[in-house]
C-alpha cells in the first residue's frame, strides 16, 4: 500500500505561498519599482502554485485595471480565489482522514502480521545474546575480584510509554486487549508524527520502519562487581578512573571482545580476526590466561603484538609467535618462527 502524502503538502505549500504575497502586498511601499518587484513576486508564486496544482486545477492570472484577478477551475467550473483556498482546504481535511483510516489499517495488519513477528524474534535473539555474552564473561574475574557484565536495556532518553510498547510487541497478539492495541497504536504514531516532522518528504512505511527500528530504542550499558559487596554498578568515568591498570585493561576489554564476537556471529563462515597492539598491558598473568580463555572460546583469530608475551597459556590450545630479531650494526630485520601447543613452546617450520 502506498500512501501520498504530496497532495496536502502541496495544498499548504499553495495557501503559504498566497498568504506571504498577500503579506508583502500589504506592506509594499506605493512606488512604481516597488509595484513590479511585488508583480514579479506574484507571478513567481503563480507558477508555482500551478505546477503544484496541475490536473487538480487550472489557474489563471489576468490583469484587470490595476489589478491582477486571479481564477481556478477546478471540476469544470470557475471559481476565484476564496472558493479555491475553501476547495483546498476541504480536499485536506478529506485526505487527512483517508490517510488517518489507512495508516490505522496498515498500523493494524503490520502489528498483526510478520513484521511484529520479526520485530519480536529479533528483540528476544539480541536479549539472548547479551545473556549468552554474560555467561562468558562471568567466567572472567580478576584477582581483586573484579567482574563486568553488559546490560541491553531500554534507553532512559527515548519517549515516555517506550518499555511499556517494547512489552506489549513481546506479547502473543491474540492476548492483546483493546486498550492494549489502542496504547500501541498512540505510541507509534506519536513516534511517526516525529519521524515526519524529521522528514516530511519520506513515505508513512518508510517513517514505520524507522519508528520500528528496535535498536534504537536501546543502549548497552558496562557495569562492574568490585566484590566489595556494593554489588553490579555502572560504570561511569569516575568509577573507572578508580581502579587499577590492569581492572581498567579487563572492564574496556572484555565488553569489546563480546561486541565483536556478536558482531561475526553475522555471518559464521567470515574470518573472525581480533588484532591488539601490546596486548594486556598492566594485566597480571592469571587475569591473561582468563582473558585468553574467553577469546578462544569467543572462537576469535588473534593477532597480537607484544614486546614480552609469548602467550604460553593453558588456556590457549595453539598460537603461532614471530620473534623479530634486528641485525648486529645495520638494519636487517629477520624472524624466528615458535609454536605454543597448548603444553610447551616449539621450533617452528
Amino acid at each position: 500500500m502506498t500512501i501520498e502524502l504530496a497532495p496536502e503538502a502541496g495544498t499548504r505549500a499553495v495557501l503559504e505561498a498566497a498568504r506571504a504575497v498577500a503579506e508583502q502586498l500589504a506592506a509594499v511601499p506605493y512606488e512604481h519599482k516597488n509595484v513590479r518587484e511585488a508583480e514579479t513576486r506574484l507571478q513567481d508564486a503563480f507558477h508555482h502554485a500551478r505546477e503544484i496544482l496541475a490536473g487538480r486545477a487550472d489557474l489563471e492570472l489576468t490583469p484587470e485595471e490595476d489589478v491582477q484577478v486571479l481564477t481556478a477551475t477546478v471540476s469544470g467550473v470557475r471559481a476565484g480565489a476564496a472558493a479555491l483556498s475553501q476547495v483546498l482546504r476541504e480536499e485536506r481535511d478529506e485526505r487527512r482522514t483517508d490517510i488517518t483510516e489507512a495508516e490505522r489499517d496498515l498500523f493494524d495488519r503490520t502489528l498483526a502480521g510478520d513484521t511484529r513477528r520479526h520485530l519480536a524474534d529479533r528483540i528476544r535473539q539480541a536479549t539472548a545474546l547479551v545473556e549468552s555474552m554474560n555467561q562468558r564473561l562471568e567466567r572472567v574475574r580478576t584477582a581483586s575480584r573484579v567482574a563486568v557484565r553488559l546490560v541491553w536495556q531500554v534507553d532512559p532518553a527515548q519517549a515516555p510509554g517506550t518499555r511499556a510498547a517494547r512489552d506489549l510487541l513481546l506479547r502473543d497478539p491474540a492476548g492483546l486487549s483493546e486498550a492494549d492495541k489502542e496504547a500501541l497504536y498512540v505510541f507509534f504514531m506519536d513516534r511517526v508524527e516525529e519521524a515526519r516532522a524529521d522528514d516530511s518528504s519520506a513515505s508513512w512505511e518508510d517513517q514505520l520502519m524507522k519508528v520500528l527500528d528496535y535498536t534504537a530504542w536501546h543502549r548497552f550499558v558496562v557495569r562492574l562487581d568490585r566484590g566489595d559487596g556494593q554489588g553490579w554498578q555502572e560504570l561511569t568515568r569516575k568509577l573507572h578512573g578508580a581502579l587499577s591498570g590492569g581492572e581498567k585493561a579487563i572492564a574496556l576489554h572484555l565488553p569489546l571482545f563480546a561486541a565483536v564476537a556478536a558482531h561475526y556471529q553475522t555471518d559464521p563462515g567470515c574470518p573472525r580476526f581480533i588484532l591488539l597492539d601490546e596486548v594486556f598491558v598492566g594485566v597480571d598473568r592469571t587475569n591473561r590466561g582468563q582473558v585468553f580463555d574467553l577469546l578462544v572460546d569467543l572462537g576469535l583469530d588473534l593477532v597480537l603484538t607484544s614486546d614480552h608475551e609469548w602467550c604460553e597459556y593453558r588456556e590457549l590450545d595453539g598460537i603461532a609467535i614471530h620473534q623479530l630479531i634486528t641485525g648486529d650494526g645495520d638494519d636487517a630485520v629477520t624472524t624466528a618462527r615458535f609454536v605454543w601447543n597448548g603444553y610447551r613452546t616449539v621450533p617452528g617450520d
